[in-house]
């Protein structure tokens, strides 16, 4: 059984957090899928060195190997403006090291944000993705997420505006389980791979 462990990142992360990213942006793109573009990730370090002292940056870890991450934010004002109650997690840049692809990691920890939504008292989860990515359309509806329109979404540079889609999905009533009460804590979590 793989036992997948989810972790804040800390300040000293940004490095590997930067090297996943563009490693998986460097996938896509050299596939045809133009969700990320190479480069970008670094050229935001900033940013995402603010989204680390935040809190938002979650990083996955089978045994001492970083394997995913994804971000998660209380509220999305660029691609949900509409939404003005605090009903959701968001859910941004999951990515998962192309070593373990075949292992749901990315689906796990989509059941993890899902929990961790439970926990904070949020009805959703919602992502995006670029309105013309098919593999993650699929995989999203595979997932059990709903679509919920497109957008044109204003970022700020260098990733600039882009065609979304939108995705939600209820949160299910919260297990009863240690690893729970973990995620509750927003420091530590592990979920083990059901069979």
């Amino acid at each position: 059984m793989t036992e997948l462990r989810i972790v804040s990142a800390q300040g000293e992360d940004l490095g590997r957090y930067i090297d996943l990213l563009e490693e998986v942006a460097d996938w896509l793109e050299i596939r045809g899928i133009k969700q990320w573009r190479p480069g970008n990730f670094r050229l935001s370090a900033d940013y995402y060195a603010e989204s680390i002292k935040q809190k938002e940056v979650q990083l996955a870890f089978v045994a001492d190997e970083l394997v995913g991450t994804l971000r998660l934010l209380l509220r999305e004002p660029i691609v949900w403006p509409e939404v003005v109650e605090d009903d959701a997690l968001y859910v941004h840049t999951l990515a998962v090291r192309r070593a373990w692809a075949k292992h749901w990691l990315g689906r796990r920890m989509l059941e993890w944000a899902g929990d961790r939504a439970a926990s904070l008292g949020r009805r959703y989860v919602r992502l995006d993705c670029v309105a013309n990515n098919r593999f993650l359309r699929e995989y999203y509806g595979e997932a059990g997420f709903e679509e919920r329109g497109e957008i044109e979404a204003r970022f700020p540079a260098p990733v600039g505006t882009l065609r979304l889609l939108r995705y939600e999905k209820p949160v299910r009533a919260q297990r009863a389980t240690a690893q729970q009460a973990l995620a509750a804590g927003g420091a530590d979590a592990s979920l083990k791979r059901r069979g």
